[in-house]
């Protein structure tokens, strides 16, 4: 297994930490996509109609009304980012880049670096944010908060008085507003956000960099080949990843980088230390 002791230098040192987040950070969150357990006790009605059983399946399916897709949206925006609280693997984090200049790139949706109070404006969420929804209609109207449309639906649900002018409509075209998500062809990426990432990797290229990889999977490659590339690319940047043996990485990088064969957890458990 990789030093601990080595990395720790290494952020130490850093002028920059980039941090890339995926589906096992999520987790570490409380928000498991691909998990079975609990969701026909909690979607019942869902699982049976749509034949789907788990979130990433739910949230793939088209279902038959806006109110009822609404429904189904805001008990899951409500329970993992409304209710969200910070995880120790999140508190983690946040100490080790409390003293440095840093940027998130997130496959996770949940808004979750945004409420554990790192700055927005150094977080791209490459995969959406599904507290914001965005125009049905295929044309890029920008994107909404939606965490009042999640309270009226909650309310509503609770009240069992659902109905199809709770849905929010496009204030361009009318068109009925869905999660800020690659669900279709529709999803329009956060451009604004995606520059700022873009502006901040092209100011560090000479600068000492740490890549800080937690979760990142198969799932996610924009946020794993392309880093391993800029890291290969520029001498003084160096690579960590969780969840990666430190023999599995790229031959020329072995020197600069190195790979935990355990969780996000306790990798930041153990360079928090």
């Amino acid at each position: 297994m990789a030093d601990f002791t080595k990395v720790k230098e290494w952020i130490k040192d850093a002028d920059a930490v980039i941090v890339t987040a995926g589906n096992g950070m999520a987790k570490e969150e409380g928000l498991d996509i691909l998990s079975e357990e609990n969701f026909d006790d909690q979607f019942g009605k869902i699982a049976d109609n749509y034949d789907v059983h788990t979130i990433g399946d739910a949230l793939d399916k088209k279902f038959d009304s806006w109110s009822e897709q609404w429904s189904f949206w805001s008990e899951l925006v409500n329970e993992y980012s409304l209710q969200y609280e910070p995880s120790e693997t999140m508190q983690a984090l946040k100490q080790i880049l409390q003293d440095k200049d840093y940027f998130i790139a997130t496959s996770t949706f949940a808004h979750f670096f945004e409420n554990a109070g790192f700055k927005e404006n150094r977080i791209f969420d490459a995969f959406g944010d599904w507290t914001k929804m965005q125009c049905s209609s295929g044309i890029n109207h920008g994107q909404k908060d939606d965490r009042e449309v999640v309270k009226r639906f909650l309310k509503a649900i609770k009240e069992n008085n659902v109905t199809e002018d709770l849905v929010p409509k496009c204030e361009d075209c009318n068109s009925p507003m869905e999660l800020h998500m690659p669900l279709n062809a529709n999803f329009f990426p956060d451009t604004d956000a995606n520059t700022r990432f873009r502006w901040f990797l092209t100011g560090n290229e000479d600068k000492k960099v740490v890549v800080l990889e937690l979760g990142v999977d198969e799932t996610s490659p924009q946020l794993l080949d392309p880093m391993v590339k800029l890291v290969e690319q520029f001498p003084n940047w160096k690579y960590v990843a969780a969840d990666l043996a430190d023999e599995d990485m790229p031959d020329d990088l072995k020197k600069r980088a190195a790979g935990f064969a355990t969780n996000s957890h306790d990798v930041l458990m153990n360079l928090t230390k």
